[in-house]
Parts: structure tokens; C-alpha cells; sequence
């Protein structure tokens, strides 16, 4: 008995006394994933929506390449691929003639830049002539147009903004846009603006174009997505993948994802006329 009871006890003391190893979960030990390769990008705010859509589509299929994002005006942005502070730029403006030599760049979309008037304005349409004439100051008075009664409030682009360089080259020429017009920070501020002045008239990325204005036609024609191309809507510009020379590694393979098929259909699903058709 007392055998039976010492060997009991035994068995007691030692469920009690030794640790229950077995119970305790094996931490997991993560191992780290390979860094991804970095690609630095910079576009104007007008085409952000645009830049961001594409990256994140190309960054779902290819998550070993993370894409940084910069936003700056095209003058801004071009200052910046110049001093290789980023690896490629989108632009929506031109090339300047004077760069260096091996700048590579491809044309990947296409846009209109629309010019939108309130939507209580009834003003079919202008020429280029009557845009110029409007925004040097000369016109007081949009009904002799056919709009709504009153002096046009103008609202334009910073000197840095593609918007208002490709609007300077094509619309005003030699001529400088009035100093009474009501200089806006971005796309937003010109819609807002136009949105909420009877009167106001301004311009901007026709994939921009919203419900709560209008945009004009220009020589009679549109900027319907159907419609442009320089020889057809004659604010048609192309908007332009940039960088200091043939790119290489995971800016290559990024750049040849948006001008391949896959990349053109998302500039198409978001609202920006692509480069191949």
C-alpha cells in the first residue's frame, strides 16, 4: 500500500514539476522577402489619376517593383529628369529643343485640352481665334458669342504647368494670356472654379472633364475621345514617357508594360485615349 501510494505521489510530482513543453506553439520565423527594385516616377497633377492607375495595375502583376510616385509641373518635372532625381517622367508637354543628346522618349496616350465653360453658359463653341482674343482680355462679353450675358472670368495655368505651355504654343502663340486672368494652382482648382462662375471659362485635361461643366467645341469639332487627333480636335496633344537616355532594368520593363497591350487598355479604362489607336 504504502508502495502503491509513494509511486502515485511520484507520478503526481512529476505531471506537476515538469514543464509542458510540447504545448507551446514553434514560433514562425518569417524570412524576409527580396527588396523590391524601385522605379522613380514623376508627372504633372493633371495626368496623376492616369500615372497611379498604371502603376498600381502594373504593381499587381509585377510585385517584385515597387513604383515610386513624384507630382510636379512639366517644367518641374523635366528639371528633375535632367538632374536623374527620378528614373523616367510622364510629360504633356513637348520636348524642349535644347536636350541632351540619347533622351529617350515615347508617345503612350493621348488627351484633348478641353475648354469648359459653365454649364448655365450657352456658348457653342469658339474658334481658335475667338479662344485668343478671350484670353488676351479683348472680349467683354460673352453673348455677343452666344453665351451668357456678363465679362468672361478667366481662369489659367501656372507658367510650369504643361496645360498652359501647350495652351501658350497653340492658342495664344506670341500673344501672353491677360493678367487679370485668375492664375490656378491645378486641374481641381479650374474645375471647381468654372463650376461655381456663371461666367468662368478655363482649360484642362479633357479625360478631366466632369458633370458639373462644359467643354466647348473648338473650330467646330469636340474633344471627344473618337475624335483625338491633331488633324480632327486641334487641341489634341500627345502625352509622352521620358527618360535620360534607353532605359534599362525594372524602368524598361515598366515603361514597355504601359506601352504594351495591357498597359494601353488600362489608359483606356481610365479615361485617356491610348497612343495605339
Amino acid at each position: 500500500m504504502k508502495r502503491w501510494s509513494l509511486a502515485l505521489l511520484s507520478l503526481i510530482l512529476v505531471a506537476c514539476g515538469t514543464p509542458q513543453v510540447a504545448l507551446i506553439p514553434t514560433p514562425t520565423v518569417s524570412l524576409p522577402q527580396g527588396t523590391p527594385e524601385l522605379v522613380h516616377l514623376v508627372c504633372p497633377e493633371s495626368v496623376e489619376p492616369l500615372a497611379r492607375g498604371l502603376i498600381s495595375a502594373y504593381q499587381r502583376a509585377n510585385p517584385a517593383v515597387q513604383v515610386m510616385l513624384v507630382q510636379r509641373a512639366d517644367l518641374l518635372a523635366w528639371g528633375m529628369l535632367e538632374r536623374v532625381e527620378v528614373d523616367a517622367a510622364i510629360l504633356t508637354m513637348p520636348l524642349p529643343d535644347a536636350r541632351p543628346d540619347g533622351t529617350w522618349h515615347a508617345v503612350f496616350a493621348r488627351d484633348g485640352l478641353a475648354v469648359i465653360v459653365n454649364p448655365q453658359n450657352g456658348v457653342p463653341g469658339l474658334t481658335l481665334a475667338q479662344l485668343r482674343e478671350l484670353f488676351m482680355g479683348r472680349t467683354e462679353d460673352w453673348e455677343p458669342l452666344g453665351g451668357f450675358p456678363g465679362l468672361p472670368q478667366l481662369a489659367s495655368r501656372e507658367d510650369a504647368s504643361g496645360d498652359h505651355i501647350f495652351f501658350q504654343n497653340v492658342v495664344m502663340e506670341d500673344f501672353p494670356v491677360t493678367l487679370t486672368a485668375f492664375l490656378m494652382p491645378n486641374t481641381t482648382a479650374v474645375l471647381d472654379f468654372v463650376a461655381q462662375e456663371p461666367l468662368g471659362v478655363g482649360y484642362l485635361s479633357s479625360a478631366r472633364v466632369d458633370d458639373r461643366v462644359r467643354a466647348l467645341a473648338i473650330e467646330e469639332i469636340p474633344p471627344a475621345d473618337a475624335l483625338l487627333t491633331p488633324d480632327l480636335y486641334p487641341l489634341t496633344r500627345d502625352l509622352l514617357l521620358v527618360t535620360m537616355d534607353v532605359p534599362e532594368g525594372a524602368t524598361r520593363d515598366f515603361l514597355q508594360w504601359v506601352l504594351s497591350a495591357q498597359g494601353q487598355a488600362v489608359v483606356s479604362e481610365l479615361g485617356w485615349h491610348p497612343a495605339a489607336e
